[in-house]
């Protein structure tokens, strides 16, 4: 990710834009486009007090433990309609009718359901992401070539070893980006979850400071949630080229491996 930052034309990007913003900044109210300095204080000033400092945490301890838990369900329901087809044909049209119903309902459902904040934060972050988590993971097990399985079943393996060895190496991949996919759809859900009757949180400052007219305070908690959004992807793109790096070593010695000579012209 620093590499990517640090490249000129994203520099010159990024200056640019800059440059813009303290351009608007100084023909507009400062409720439209808020000045560059008023931003970075409100973000000193809330990375600086616990109590500011706590809702930001608390934002992004939702997220965590809704992707968890959306990600054991997942997981477990991918396989299952993955390993038994019988069970895929009653579970993958229910994960599929799930996920064809707007977020935003997922939401108005969990206010008239629950009273507390944390559950109804729950409820919408398992119900939104946990599709994406359970059909890469089916789509990833079936992708798997039945010669393999076959091949990996005359060994006469535990399930477990059978699992260790043979499917978790094949659906990886793909459940690293689901984690991707998720995450930024955990975090635009989080927020909406939390501007319907949470006191802390993002979410919840955010329904303040729109309340306020101070949009140095929305611009400051937008950034700062991004920025943790980009550490965490850099964190899962690390754990990820460590799970995977034999897919690099792999084409390594494929580089290094000599290209086969030409056919010897046949002699009349």
């Amino acid at each position: 990710m620093w590499r990517r930052l640090a490249d000129p034309k994203i520099l010159v990007l990024i200056v640019g834009f800059l440059v813009v913003w303290q351009l608007a900044s100084m023909v507009t109210e400062p409720y439209t486009v808020p000045r560059i300095g008023d931003v970075l204080a409100a973000m000193g000033t809330t990375l600086s007090t616990p109590d500011e400092l706590a809702n930001l945490l608390t934002t992004l301890a939702r997220v965590g433990v809704g992707l968890v838990v959306s990600f054991a369900v997942g997981l477990g329901v991918g396989l299952l309609a993955g390993t038994f087809p019988a069970a895929g044909g009653y579970l993958l049209p229910i994960v599929r009718f799930v996920q064809g119903i707007p977020s935003l309902s997922w939401v108005i459902i969990a206010v008239i359901w629950f009273a507390d904040v944390e559950t109804r934060v729950l409820f919408v972050m398992v119900l939104v992401t946990l599709p994406g988590f359970a059909l890469q993971t089916y789509d990833s097990y079936r992708a798997i070539p039945p010669e393999l399985r076959d091949m990996a079943r005359s060994f006469r393996p535990t399930a477990l070893s059978m699992f260790r060895e043979v499917t978790l190496p094949a659906i990886t991949p793909g459940l690293f980006t689901a984690w991707k996919v998720n995450l930024g759809l955990g975090i635009r859900m989080v927020l909406i979850a939390e501007l319907v009757g949470a006191t802390v949180g993002v979410g919840a400052q955010l329904l303040s400071a729109q309340q306020l007219f101070d949009m140095a305070s929305v611009v400051s908690w937008t950034l700062l949630l991004a920025f943790c959004v980009l550490l965490l992807q850099a964190l899962i793109d690390a754990i990820e080229a460590s799970a995977l790096r034999y897919r690099g070593a792999g084409r390594a010695a494929a580089r290094r491996r000599p290209a086969p000579s030409a056919p010897a012209a046949a002699k009349g």
